[in-house]
């Protein structure tokens, strides 16, 4: 989810999943429990070829070729993140079925139906040109290939996004079956798990102190809103009313 240079992006800096109001996992496991969700819904098989679009620095992409025995490609408009991944797949020992290269979403360096799945882990939340992105993706999939979105859409009464802002977009959660209609890809299932996502309070106090240093570049990215939920405002700045978490939806879809 987050990709600006100045960020500990060493981490694994997506958003978490708990099963309900009892779950203890803390950042680590949630995420890991995400990505389980994901797997779920793209039910890869052993060998496939599949594409992570947005990758960030690559732990999810590792993930899925470690637990499903399959090859993936990622891609990132952040140099950066595509160095970070590639040295994290390595050290891992897995550089032989996990890619990392520098693309943009919007026109993929491959040819049509060239992969047998493919996800968007939190990065269409990233793209104003949402259809045009899903397009390009439903281009590069096989017919009949899965496709898993991770994304977070406006919640009536939040005021965010940011009004604005070019980094974060989101759309309406009824806006998703016209946007994959329209890219041509028929949407299987979509769940809205923005409970899920909620931080336990003992986590936002670990979160705090993680990325609090790095409170600018998560404006920056995110916006004020969702960073002061968080891990909370700066001290003695009130919070406005009316901000709070996005909404966070999981989709299968599927290329005709």
């Amino acid at each position: 989810m987050l990709s600006d240079n100045d960020l500990p992006v060493g981490s694994n800096l997506h958003l978490g999943y708990w099963n309900d109001e009892h779950d203890e996992a803390d950042l680590a496991t949630a995420t890991e429990q995400l990505t389980r969700q994901m797997l779920k819904r793209l039910a890869p098989r052993p060998g496939q070829r599949i594409l992570d679009v947005g990758c960030g620095v690559g732990q999810p992409a590792m993930s899925l070729a470690r637990d499903c025995d399959v090859e993936v490609q990622g891609i990132s408009v952040s140099r950066r993140q595509v160095e970070q991944a590639t040295a994290r797949a390595s050290e891992a020992g897995l550089a032989d079925r996990v890619r990392f290269e520098y693309a943009n979403a919007m026109q993929l360096p491959y040819p049509d139906a060239s992969f047998d799945a493919a996800w968007l882990f939190e990065s269409l939340i990233h793209m104003p040109e949402k259809e045009r992105a899903l397009k390009e993706v439903a281009r590069v999939l096989k017919p009949g290939s899965r496709l898993a979105v991770a994304d977070m859409f406006h919640r009536p009464g939040h005021d965010w996004p940011l009004e604005g802002s070019e980094i974060v977009t989101a759309v309406d959660l009824d806006d998703y079956q016209e946007l994959f209609d329209r890219a041509g890809l028929r949407l299987l299932e979509i769940d809205d798990v923005s409970d899920h996502t909620i931080v336990p309070v003992p986590i936002q106090t670990k979160l705090k102190e993680l990325l609090a240093p790095h409170r600018e570049a998560l404006v920056r990215a995110v916006g004020e809103g969702l960073v002061n939920q968080l891990i909370g405002p700066e001290e003695g700045v009130a919070v406005r009313p009316g901000g709070g978490l996005p909404g966070y939806v999981l989709i299968a879809g599927e290329r005709p």
